[in-house]
């Protein structure tokens, strides 16, 4: 088997091709004596249900035959000798069904919600909110008050282990995740707030993403939507305006029309953003001399205006081949930052300089292309999903200073960084059924290049042109195995990486770098009447982005620059994780070991100079929990949900005689109120108590927040009103420990704020377009 692992590897495309083909005409041929029982499970509202369980009874003494778990789309297969049998069907909080079956293709089968008849009172069962899935955690939204949560922004920042809001998005112990939209992977996350609650069905979590995912994947958000029907023309637009300390505005438009098997779809988004924050901080360094800045009156002033266009068409041919392309365009017209600060500066506890600083920040993306293209299809029982990705952008930056000293004058710094990236990438997946479980396998592969330069007019520091160039092959295979109660999920992937570092146009050996890395995954799921449990192991990489990688620099003042660190190497993380649930309880607990964390750190650069620039720290390792409750109480629908985490970090370089493994305590209580079917108030309150993260030390912190959803005419029109931090202590205070520094702020953001949002619908569909994209971790480095 390794052997043919190697030479698919090694092959060219149509070789490989040509051996896929050959593997799954003998797999097929091996199994062709047996008969097929195949089907599809579907709800009260003809919606896929996932992960039910269907088993073959004999008929005579009604003893085990075969079992398998629909998939994401309600369809099962089960194989057998048997010509005939009886058929159940489970799934919690739906009526069982028996039904006599024989070999061939049973239809839809449509399960009803359990109803039980207490004298004269009737409970209704629904599906729990939380059930372990194949892949991760699944939280039904249609049948819980999620769904009158506004957007899909809204119900990310209300479900457990997720934190953030406004597109940015973390998992709590994986980080920043993918985030995919009916398959389709989205980068600008903007469409979560254009995506209506009412609309969604279902979003997993997936903490241990598999190896389809790519090796840099540590946590997946998958949002599914419910199944629209419609012909002919539709439109949804969505305007939005927000009130904190300046106001900004948002305004979306989305057109689709439908015919038949073809789609033509196109949205248009227009986006103007204005902000202001306060700072104070204070740093101290040991060079030469012992050095101590004192910055306060720090005033940033932000204004962004964005504008992005997407047109795509998708078409079907009949129920089992589609393909579609979709042509994405980001432009910036205007993204300026301005700020001015007053810093003390003394040298060996002496008052030596008084500064006072200003700052223009301009960048411009002009503007940034990206072109997706997918076929999906499938040929008997082989299932091909076949992605293709170009991706271009071009950032211009110029940052202008104005340092004025009452001991040495005054003087300008002027930087200008030019950054171009590209990317080209495929990606295929082919799933094939074999005995009672799924192989999924293929490859994927990225051809990268992020090309910039650095120049400084005073020549304070040196300029620089860089170059990185980066291919990257990975073959991939997974296999799911149902058994009874159990469920087993084996993937492995193989990743050969050649990355080129270029300076002025001559090779960098010491900068470049060669990967060719195993990545195991797995998981072991059981399920049992209401509970369900999942014990999963993974290795995974986080590789550094482009920009840390490069060589720009960035003037702050006289004593410090930031930078990055051509000589960064990708974090191995190793993570062992268990999650169980119970209808509407879910806990989890997991133990993380990271070799080569990428930090932001601090060091000295030359003499008195300091640099903020990013660093490998040789080992991390962390333990973290959760415990989450989501009842229903009629109709109040609260989440309360307990997080703890603490990391264990030993390196004498950082924070000397100070502790940096701190644990974390997170609380959040979050009340969602059903005033009437198209009404709805939450109130929302987390609290975060000091902790430790890789070398920085966080203070305390919390947000009270207020939203209210009401919609109108059928839901043709909706309108939100969100109220952001109200008491305003979701404050931003740390200090940063280096080498032989330290960096304490207290950042006064802009996060008290109040919104609206009105959207209109207009025989609004959903799109089908099903692409995934093609070297997205690649695509995320470049970004």
């Amino acid at each position: 088997m390794q052997v043919i692992i190697k030479l698919i590897l090694k092959s060219n495309i149509s070789s490989k091709i040509f051996l896929i083909t050959v593997i799954m005409l003998v797999v097929s041929n091996s199994i062709a004596a047996q008969g097929i029982i195949t089907g599809r499970v579907l709800d009260e509202h003809m919606q896929p249900i996932h992960f039910a369980n269907v088993v073959l009874l004999n008929h005579i003494d009604s003893t085990f035959i075969q079992g398998t778990i629909t998939q994401d789309d309600g369809s099962f297969t089960i194989r057998t000798e048997q010509h005939t049998g009886i058929l159940k069907v489970s799934s919690i909080g739906y009526a069982i069904i028996f039904m006599d079956v024989q070999q061939g293709d049973m239809g839809n089968i449509r399960m009803h919600p359990e109803i039980q008849t207490l004298g004269t009172v009737i409970v209704k069962g629904f599906r729990p909110q939380f059930k372990m899935g194949s892949d991760g955690m699944i939280i039904n939204v249609q049948h819980s008050l999620l769904k009158q949560a506004g957007t899909a922004d809204d119900i990310l920042s209300q479900l457990p282990l997720i934190t953030g809001n406004n597109g940015n998005f973390t998992v709590f112990g994986k980080g920043r995740p993918l985030i995919y939209i009916n398959n389709r992977k989205i980068y600008n996350t903007q469409e979560l707030s254009q995506l209506k609650s009412s609309d969604i069905k279902e979003v997993t979590i997936i903490t241990n993403p598999g190896v389809q995912y790519g090796s840099s994947a540590q946590s997946v958000i998958l949002i599914k939507t419910i199944k629209q029907e419609g012909e002919g023309l539709s439109l949804s637009s969505y305007s939005f305006a927000n009130i904190s300390r300046k106001f900004s505005a948002v305004e979306t438009i989305d057109f689709k029309y439908k015919h038949n098997q073809f789609e033509l779809f196109s949205n248009f988004r227009i986006h103007l953003l204005h902000n202001k924050q306060y700072f104070e901080f204070e740093q101290t360094m040991q060079g030469n001399h012992f050095i101590r800045e004192t910055g306060r009156d720090t005033i940033f002033n932000n204004g962004d205006k964005q504008v992005r266009g997407q047109l795509g068409l998708n078409y079907n041919i009949g129920k089992d081949h589609s393909f579609g392309i979709a042509y994405s365009i980001t432009k910036s017209l205007h993204d300026v930052v301005n700020s001015t600060s007053a810093i003390d500066i003394s040298l060996d506890n002496t008052s030596e300089e008084l500064l006072r600083m200003k700052n223009y920040h301009t960048s411009y993306h002009s503007p940034d292309h990206e072109i997706d293209a997918y076929y999906m299809g499938k040929i008997g029982k082989l299932d091909i999903n076949f992605n293709n990705t170009y991706f271009r952008n071009r950032l211009v930056q110029n940052d202008s200073k104005e340092e004025n000293s009452n001991t040495s004058g005054a003087r300008v710094i002027d930087v200008d960084n030019i950054t171009i990236n590209k990317m080209l990438a495929s990606k295929v997946i082919f799933t094939y059924p074999i005995m009672k479980g799924k192989l999924s396998f293929g490859s994927e592969y990225t051809d990268a290049q992020s090309k910039g330069t650095n120049t400084n007019a005073q020549q304070i520091f040196s300029n620089t042109d860089t170059k990185i160039k980066e291919q990257n092959l990975a073959g991939f295979a997974e296999y799911i195995l149902p058994l009874s109660n159990f469920q087993v999920r084996a993937g492995l992937r193989y990743e050969h990486v050649v990355s080129d570092y270029y300076s002025k146009g001559v090779w960098q050996q010491e900068s470049s770098r060669r990967y060719s890395e195993w990545f195991p995954n797995f998981s072991l799921s059981w399920n049992k009447n209401k509970w369900q449990a999942q014990l999963s192991y993974s290795t995974k990489t986080s590789r550094p982005s482009y920009r840390s990688l490069s060589s720009w620099m960035q003037y702050d003042n006289r004593y410090e620059y930031q930078g990055g660190n051509p000589l960064l190497q990708p974090a191995k993380i190793r993570t062992l994780e268990l999650t169980a649930t119970k209808s509407w309880i879910m806990f989890m607990i997991g133990y993380k070991n990271t070799k080569n964390q990428v930090a932001y750190v601090m060091h000295p650069y030359e003499d008195d100079i300091f640099i903020k620039t990013y660093d490998n720290i040789d080992r991390i390792q962390s333990l973290y929990a959760s415990l989450t409750a989501s009842p229903k109480f009629g109709f109040y629908q609260p989440m309360y949900e307990v997080r703890v985490s603490k990391q264990f970090l030993d390196d004498e370089a950082y924070g000397k005689e100070q502790s940096l493994n701190h644990p974390l305590l997170f609380i959040r209580m979050n009340n969602r109120f059903l005033i009437q079917s198209d009404f709805t108030v939450s109130v929302n309150f987390s609290y975060t108590s000091p902790y430790a993260s890789t070398v920085s030390i966080y203070k305390a912190g919390g947000a009270l927040d207020v939203s209210v959803y009401k919609s109108f005419f059928k839901n043709k029109l909706i309108c939100y009103f969100w109220g952001r931090d109200l008491l305003q202590t979701q404050k931003r205070r740390y200090t940063m420990y280096g080498i032989n520094s330290a960096f304490t702020t207290r950042q006064d953001m802009d996060t008290r704020s109040f919104s609206i949002g009105i959207r209109y619908n207009f025989n609004t569909t959903r799109s089908k377009f099903k692409g995934t994209g093609a070297g997205n971790e690649e695509k995320t480095r470049l970004q």
